[in-house]
């Protein structure tokens, strides 16, 4: 029994020390020596000499040929994939969404880029019907209204120029559809990390709107609130941006995103 119990503890000890090492790693420290794994592990080199021959031999850590360094290989990118297809986006947002809208009394939609359009996949409608909102599998203009705007301003830039490579039609007086005016208006929602629009799509109707983060830290959606013009004085404005922008994170967390850039900065 207790020959048993003591190879269980080495078992345990073994696959620590593994995953020690594999947690060395990060964003600032990509590429390793052993001796700087050491340091960061307090292991000896030869426990993470052997372990780390284990790993190359298993395709889950490479060692460039130039620096002799080690780094964590696309074993990590592949079973990443595997948790993230577990991840719903609809479902993981649903809850956040719901609260969002019950706390502020506006529409709350969440949105995805599709072929060209925004797709609109949640649609939480306020208690006070305002019938204004967008409704789910409904596709909207790339540049039209908050929430198409903070989509669009995270798409690649090569695909945003193929999108806006002209003016564009409008769709009321408020509509941003010049080309060089639109690009002005890109850079500054990713500067500023929100988006905002008032009678773009709709008059009467104002909306916010945030990117939604995934685990690589690429936006792959963005949600908004949405009412009438008249709900979104300045007072309310501050209000309802600050309870988008700690939901959007909310939502970000759960989707695996770390170290979102900051609000206001490039």
């Amino acid at each position: 029994m207790l020959k048993i119990d003591n190879e269980k503890n080495h078992n345990i000890r073994a696959l620590e020390r593994g995953f020690d090492i594999i947690e060395a790693f990060s964003l600032d420290d990509s590429e390793l020596t052993l001796t700087e794994i050491s340091t960061k592990t307090s292991l000896s080199l030869a426990t993470i000499h052997r372990f780390i021959q284990t790993m190359l031999v298993r395709g889950y850590i490479e060692q460039d040929p130039i620096s002799s360094k080690y780094k964590l290989s696309k074993q990590f990118v592949r079973l990443g994939g595997i948790v993230v297809r577990g991840l719903d986006l609809v479902q993981t947002a649903m809850p956040y969404l719901q609260e969002l809208s019950n706390k502020t009394s506006q529409n709350c939609n969440l949105s995805v880029y599709d072929q060209g359009k925004v797709l609109c996949l949640i649609n939480i409608e306020s208690f006070k019907s305002f019938f204004m909102g967008i409704k789910v599998g409904q596709s909207l203009p790339v540049y039209g209204g908050a929430l198409s705007k903070v989509i669009l301003a995270h798409l690649p830039t090569d695909l945003i120029s193929t999108l806006i490579s002209e003016d564009l039609p409008s769709f009321t007086p408020q509509t941003i559809s010049h080309r060089e005016l639109l690009i002005r208006e890109l850079e500054k929602i990713r500067y500023q990390g929100y988006a905002e629009s008032r009678g773009e799509l709709t008059i009467g109707e104002a909306a916010i709107a945030a990117p939604i983060y995934d685990y690589s830290n690429e936006v792959v959606a963005g949600i908004s609130l949405s009412g009438p013009d008249h709900h979104y004085v300045e007072e309310n404005q501050i209000v309802f941006r600050n309870l988008l922008l700690q939901t959007a994170t909310l939502i970000s967390s759960q989707l695996g995103a770390v170290n979102m850039r900051p609000v206001g900065s490039e």
